[in-house]
């Protein structure tokens, strides 16, 4: 039921969200800006999903960077065409400010499509916004 106000710390805004992401080929080693993920108020991001459409085989390492400091090592083992993992975090990761960001860097071309699914959930409470900071 819509309601007048929704503020950060409504119920409604503590429920998991996601945002996916996806590059298709992956033609440069480093970090795929496309695979970037910022949020426009505060969220604590609690999983990650990879999804790898390739012909490739063997094992596709992702690094998973926090503000461009290693978060995680995402390995991708590519049996059939298709491999997916969903990868829990050891720790949360807060983005704080639009400045704050998830990345992915891959080692490796690959002429396959990768998509990559952020799960997160807001602050309560939350009054960052991307009005703030440009204003």
């Amino acid at each position: 039921m819509p309601t007048v106000s929704m503020a950060y710390d409504n119920p409604n805004y503590t429920q998991i969200r996601q945002e996916n992401k996806t590059k298709h080929p992956i033609t440069a080693v480093g970090v795929q800006h496309e695979l970037t993920w910022r949020s426009h108020v505060a969220a604590v991001v609690t999983g990650i999903f990879v999804v790898l459409a390739s012909a490739a085989t063997g094992s596709l390492i992702l690094t998973l960077l926090m503000n461009g400091s290693v978060a995680a090592i995402l390995t991708l083992c590519n049996t059939a065409n298709t491999a997916v993992r969903t990868f829990t975090l050891t720790v949360n990761r807060t983005l704080a400010a639009m400045t704050d960001r998830i990345e992915i860097a891959t080692p490796t071309h690959n002429t396959g499509a990768l998509s990559v699914v952020y799960e997160y959930r807001i602050v309560p409470g939350s009054t960052y916004s991307l009005f703030g900071t440009l204003g």
